[in-house]
């Protein structure tokens, strides 16, 4: 199945490309398609998952159902415990003929849309969505791989490249370290659209036409990386320059086409940008970055271990080891511009073969200034780092933009014969940095190649630069071709054998069903992995559970008043279930209230507290601080799709307390009219409800999407009309 869409998706966007924007020759289009089936074929072929599944059975309850399963890699871990996930919790908001704004299976609820990662408003994934989930894995990652092949292709033809020249940028490129490691990422797909910016981007200034520009801008918005919307437009501006300064030849005309076409592309995307915004800035990690890393010297931020081991990669794919072959390698990170000797080789020989031309020393030095920022290294990390908006980004993945440097460079350089020469160097230096270093793995795999390229170059071999691509593609898979294994669905988050009920809270104890794989099996456990974290969350972490590094809140005491705040009724510890007796209803009316107006005195009182079912604190800037009666009350909770219906029968009024988490966003309904929702124990919500019988409806939907929805609407519809009169008067 995935194959079937796999190749109608690919053929349709060549067709169209052919159609309206640079012809595409047969031969080279067949050549794009089966170019990701080097990584992803046997998944394709045989409807396999092209994803890291089987870290699950490290884990219980899964580790004991099916011993013996040795994971394939751990430092591929957020695919299955988070990225997949979400997909997943995208598809149940859509079952439930919801839009995706919430995700109820971790942390007591989480924004889904507004996380960006999700990738909720990318086209690719509503495609993916006629396929199951594990197919629409696979069929992802394969188009990854073919989008950064074909638009790679189109740029350097549009530059003035060959064929066979246009195919080995677009090989080195695609199978380079960065995109075959984070191919089944948000970024892997964003960085796969920068030479379509690239692309809009010599249209607007070469052709005066933003259309391309426009949907590039678009497609990357939406691709769901907000960091690397900002490196790839900040290289785009750098690239448009570079092409104003060349041609000099309509400059304000283009300066202004590329404007609109930026404001538009916002414009159409508000829907998923006002709502990422107004999260962000709830989240513990805005407050991290934007107080505490953007203000940090850079010297106090580098790791000077870090730099080597990521400059060695660099030019030594197994300088520190690599994790997928079968050893461990605690330290490793995938950041580096690792793209192979013969890519090297050819890049060098650029600057023999087109010493003169402006734009081999544009991509040089756009080369080294990224390997320079991936390392960390003084002075261009430095510099970047203390630029507004680069302040508190990780500008070390511009490993992609070196890569791609590399690729446009070598693009120039494939059969002249001083790239002999720059073969022959780059041989030498790279067996002179293995025998020093002592690293020879894969040695053969770097060398052997350029030595048959030498030799070729030499007798001028006629097909001399289809071999290059060749070798190329040999040389890469032999390297980076096992990031990723294709294993079968069977393996797909198989059914779990404990009893654990849906419908109710639950939570892993430990290591347990490793946190947000609960979306998987539609439960919803109180820990979570999340790249935007709620801070008054967050906060409150201490009371109940232990934050690992970089990875979930862990609880090691189920015990503690908290988690039965939290309205956890079962605990999955390895395969046993124990059920928690002094779980809280999910809403419930405690007999006191203590109001306060800030969040920091609520944190300091609950850290004393032993029964969370007798008083909960509410914050009411309004009201002095002091201690109230509550109801007393009856709350029947349920869960209705994405929003919550609660039957509050009131013998006083008082406060319902919600274990929900309070996101900006949520919207409360008694019988139909809206109140104002407070934040009850600080990070949850809490609704005053008067004497009587009460329905309370609680609906997640932020004013910033509805805004956003209308100036996405109106965009799309301004754009429409615009186009319709375009055509009609010839505009």
């Amino acid at each position: 199945m995935s194959l079937l869409l796999y190749l109608i998706v690919c053929i349709a966007l060549i067709a169209l490309w052919s159609r309206f924007l640079q012809r595409i020759a047969p031969a080279v289009a067949l050549v794009l398609i089966l170019l990701p089936m080097l990584f992803t074929g046997r998944a394709l072929f045989t409807g396999r998952v092209y994803a890291p599944v089987d870290l699950a059975f490290a884990y219980e309850p899964l580790a004991s159902q099916q011993p013996g399963i040795v994971p394939h890699d751990i430092a591929l871990s957020d695919l299955w415990c988070q990225i997949i996930p979400w997909q997943k919790a995208v598809r149940y908001a859509l079952a439930q003929r919801q839009w995706p704004l919430w995700n109820p299976f971790i942390l007591c609820g989480d924004i889904l849309a507004a996380a960006a990662q999700p990738a909720v408003y990318d086209p690719f994934q509503w495609i993916a969505l006629v396929l199951p989930l594990p197919h629409a894995i696979t069929f992802g990652a394969s188009l990854t791989f073919f989008l950064a092949a074909f638009f790679t292709y189109a740029f350097a033809r549009a530059c003035g490249r060959g064929e066979i020249a246009s195919l080995i940028a677009a090989a080195i490129y695609t199978c380079s370290g960065m995109i075959t490691f984070f191919v089944g990422w948000p970024l892997g797909r964003a960085w796969a659209l920068l030479p379509l910016v690239l692309f809009g981007v010599h249209r607007v200034v070469h052709a005066r036409k933003w259309g391309v520009l426009l949907v590039a801008l678009v497609l990357e918005i939406v691709a769901g990386h907000p960091e690397s919307i900002l490196h790839v437009v900040a290289f785009g501006v750098a690239y448009g320059v570079f092409e104003i300064c060349v041609t000099r030849k309509h400059v304000v005309r283009v300066i202004a086409s590329a404007i609109v076409a930026g404001i538009i592309a916002l414009a159409l995307t508000a829907i998923y940008l006002l709502p990422f915004a107004e999260a962000g800035t709830q989240t513990i990690e805005h407050e991290v970055r934007s107080k505490l890393y953007a203000h940090t010297s850079y010297d106090k931020l580098a790791n000077r271990d870090t730099q080597l081991h990521r400059f060695g990669r660099t030019f030594l794919p197994a300088f520190d080891g690599l994790p997928w072959r079968g050893s461990t390698v605690p330290r490793w990170d995938p950041l580096s511009a690792r793209a192979g000797s013969v890519a090297f080789a050819l890049a060098i020989g650029a600057l023999l073969v087109a010493p003169r031309r402006a734009e081999t020393w544009f991509y040089f030095v756009t080369a080294v200034v990224s390997i320079f920022l991936t390392c960390g290294s003084w002075p261009f990390a430095h510099a970047l780092h203390a630029m507004p908006l680069f302040n508190i980004a990780i500008n070390e993945r511009f490993a992609y933009v070196a890569v791609f440097a590399v690729a446009m460079l070598a693009s120039t350089a494939t059969e002249h014969p001083r790239v002999v020469i720059a073969v022959i160097i780059t041989g030498a230096a790279l067996t002179i940095a293995m025998l020093v270093t002592n690293v020879r793995a894969l040695m053969l795999a770097e060398l052997l190649p350029l030595a048959i390229i030498a030799v070729l170059l030499m007798t001028r071999w006629r097909f001399t630069a289809i071999a290059i691509f060749a070798l190329i593609l040999v040389q890469r898979v032999i390297v980076d071709g096992g990031i990723y294994p294709s294993l079968p669905t069977s393996m797909f988050y198989p059914p779990i054998r404990a009893n654990i009920p849906k419908g109710e809270r639950i939570a892993g104890a430990g290591f347990t069903l490793i946190a947000n794989t609960s979306a998987m099996y539609e439960l919803e456990d109180v820990r979570g992995y999340e790249a935007m974290t709620f801070k008054r969350l967050h906060e409150t972490y201490p009371l109940w559970s232990t934050p690992l590094a970089a990875w979930f809140n862990m609880i090691e005491d189920p015990s503690k008043p908290f988690v039965s705040f939290l309205g956890v009724r079962h605990v999955l510890d390895g395969t046993r279930v124990i059920e928690n007796p002094h779980a809280l209803p999910r809403a419930f009316v405690p007999p006191r209230v203590r109001y306060e107006r800030d969040g920091h005195a609520v944190l300091e009182a609950m850290k004393s507290a032993t029964d969370f079912s007798q008083v909960a604190w509410i914050e009411a800037p309004e009201t002095p601080p002091q201690d109230a009666g509550n109801g007393p009350g009856r709350v029947a909770f349920q869960r209705k799709g994405l929003d919550i219906d609660l039957d509050a029968d009131m013998q006083g009024a008082g406060w319902v307390v919600i274990s929900q988490t309070a996101w900006k966003g949520w919207r409360a309904y008694i019988d139909n009219h809206r109140v104002q929702p407070h934040f009850a124990n600080h990070a949850f919500l809490g609704v005053h409800v008067p004497a009587g019988r009460h329905r309370v409806r609680l609906v997640y939907l932020p004013e910033s999407f509805t805004r956003g929805r209308n100036i996405t609407l109106a965009a799309l519809i301004a754009l429409a009309i615009y186009a319709a009169l375009r055509k009609r008067f010839a505009l």
